[in-house]
């Protein structure tokens, strides 16, 4: 019995050594590759959360340049992405492509990775992939889907007087989509010289205030931005590295009156000076008699009196910027211009100032400027981009005379980032812009996020492109600010629209003002807009949601075009600044 028991706890004892045994062997063979591996896992974890970065880094530099420029999109993300360590070579790819929409870029990088200990089992290396997708509002731009920004009167000619006056014809080019390009849009670019009051119609280029104007402090314009306006001149990949030219249609100064009523005095013709070879008359005189306007007349006016200094005004193109801030891109050279007030201290000019026949008295200057096109600059893009166009009245006179009717290379008009209080400037300058050359349709011209404009026609009603809306703004909420609305002679209505293009209808809901209407707007429609009903010097914000099922051609540089119908049945004639944004940020990582 007790041997048994011996024998027993003998075989005991023996399978407990069994057991160790089979332990080792099982820590040997399993977990000891097991514990090895993870330490490879431990590193792909952390080279997921860097391959993940860089799509997203690659992503959203890439996306900024959608939907009109894949080519330049793919190019930045592959770029981005080897900057983060991840070059479209060697031991990792990058792979880019649309995403759903054409707002919206895919951005796949692999990465393939060598394993230290993972190696012992046949593992010898691992590929990490991960994805991001970036969807992009895109600057906000006003006013114009076309080449053209404004009134498009014809030029005074291509002869060899003066090639820069044409062309006679229109130079506009719709691009595709819902919106609607014409010569006739019935409104003016506008800028105020500093010293005019800001319940004039400018909010943002005046420095002072008169009583009862929204955004001030006492007589001071608490929104006065000292570098005034810029424009978009947004360029399409068919005008790189082609000619485009940059003109402005009045660019100088010369009072006019709001409705056209100061016409040149004296006896006018048509052939007065080579650069109204056949068309004096109407381009000067407007009408006989006088007084009526006409395409020609962009209605500069002095604001005060007849003594008050004229506006001097300051035009500058910039290249593009990865930033989307124009204050910080840098100028194009050769295309700095400035035009001073070529009446200053009357309210008239005279035809002896125009016509070239009379000798001393001809001004040639304000001959070449006064109710022409004429050329900012010509510049060749080597990419496509959104460059900027500067407007500005609050910098002296500089450079030197072009032979054009202005002045060329004063790096103040892009170098002085605040104010020059002691450059004067009473009115408002009324213009027009245009791009001209073989490729133009591939550009376009437009307000940047702020614009001032000048309504003045007879009809009761007329349609204006408002803001461009794409798809990527689905969920969000689009803003849109009027200041000084309604100096009309009659009550009228402003109305925002969607576009035409879109699934919106024909009619928006769920509109929201505050400011002169506050509440809800019932189809976006504001009533009874006039001075006389508090309108003078005051903002009106409408906010309106976006649906997130919105959609509209956005592939297309005319579509997704909401629009604003302004009717006064007795006719306007307004200086109003238009704002418009976007809430959250205009890139947005969806994935």
């Amino acid at each position: 019995m007790r041997s048994r028991i011996r024998l027993l706890r003998g075989r005991r004892h023996d399978q407990g050594g069994y057991v160790a045994i089979l332990a080792a062997v099982f820590t040997a063979a399993l977990m000891m590759p097991l514990c090895a591996v993870s330490v490879d896992v431990s590193v792909w974890y952390v080279e997921v959360q860097r391959v993940q970065n860089a799509a997203d880094a690659a992503a959203t530099a890439g996306v900024t340049y959608l939907p009109d420029d894949f080519a330049s999109a793919k190019a930045t993300a592959i770029t981005v992405a080897g900057r983060n360590g991840y070059p479209n070579s060697g031991s990792s790819s990058v792979s880019v492509a649309v995403g759903d929409k054409p707002t919206q870029l895919v951005v796949t990088i692999d990465s393939t990775i060598d394993n230290a200990f993972g190696s012992a089992i046949g593992i010898n290396t691992e590929t990490i992939e991960r994805s991001a997708t970036a969807d992009f509002n895109g600057p906000v731009l006003m006013g114009s889907p076309c080449n053209t920004f404004g009134n498009e009167p014809p030029g005074a000619g291509t002869g060899s007087n003066d090639p820069v006056r044409g062309p006679t014809t229109s130079v506009i080019v719709a691009p595709p989509g819902g919106a609607t390009c014409t010569s006739n849009p019935q409104l003016w670019g506008a800028i105020a010289g500093p010293d005019t009051p800001k319940g004039n119609g400018d909010e943002f280029m005046t420095r002072t205030c008169n009583s009862g104007n929204a955004g001030c402090t006492g007589t001071t314009n608490d929104e006065f931005e000292p570098q005034g306006y810029f424009y978009i001149v947004r360029v399409g990949a068919a005008a790189v590295g082609s000619t485009v030219g940059v003109q402005v249609y009045d660019p100088a100064w010369v009072e006019n009156g709001d409705t056209c009523t100061v016409a040149p005095t004296g006896t006018m013709k048509n052939n007065m000076n080579p650069f109204t070879p056949s068309d004096g008359l109407q381009r000067y005189y407007l009408t006989p008699g006088g007084g009526t306007p006409n395409n020609f007349c962009t209605g500069d006016t002095n604001s005060t009196t007849s003594t008050a200094p004229g506006i001097t005004t300051s035009y500058d193109l910039r290249n593009p910027t990865d930033t989307y801030n124009p204050k910080v891109a840098t100028p194009i050279t050769g295309c700095v211009k400035q035009y001073p007030p070529y009446v200053a201290t009357t309210n008239a000019i005279s035809n002896k100032s125009l016509d070239s026949s009379l000798g001393a008295t001809y001004n040639k200057a304000l001959a070449q400027v006064y109710h022409q096109w004429v050329s900012l600059c010509t510049f060749t893009p080597s990419k496509a981009g959104d460059y900027y166009l500067q407007i500005r009245t609050n910098v002296a006179l500089g450079g030197t005379a072009d032979g054009e009717g202005g002045f060329s290379g004063n790096p103040k008009v892009y170098s002085q980032t605040g104010d020059d209080t002691a450059v004067p400037g009473n009115g408002n300058n009324r213009f027009a812009l245009r791009i001209t050359g073989a490729q133009r349709g591939a550009v376009s011209i437009a307000g940047f996020q702020a614009m001032s404009i000048y309504a003045n026609y007879t009809g009761a009603s007329s349609t204006f492109n408002l803001v461009r809306v794409v798809p990527a703004a689905a969920t969000k909420t689009l803003n849109i600010g009027f200041f000084d609305v309604g100096d009309a002679s009659n009550p009228g209505t402003v109305q925002v629209l969607p576009p035409t293009d879109s699934n919106l209808g024909g009619s928006l809901a769920s509109c929201q003002g505050a400011g002169v209407v506050t509440g809800t707007i019932t189809n976006c429609k504001l009533t009874n807009v006039s001075n006389g009903t508090g309108w003078n010097g005051q903002y009106e914000n409408i906010k309106i949601p976006i649906p997130s099922t919105y959609t509209c051609t956005y592939a297309q540089a005319g579509g997704c075009w909401w629009r604003l119908v302004v009717s006064f049945p007795g006719g306007v004639t307004d200086t109003t600044t238009w704002t418009a944004s976007i809430d959250g940020d205009p890139i947005r990582l969806i994935k």
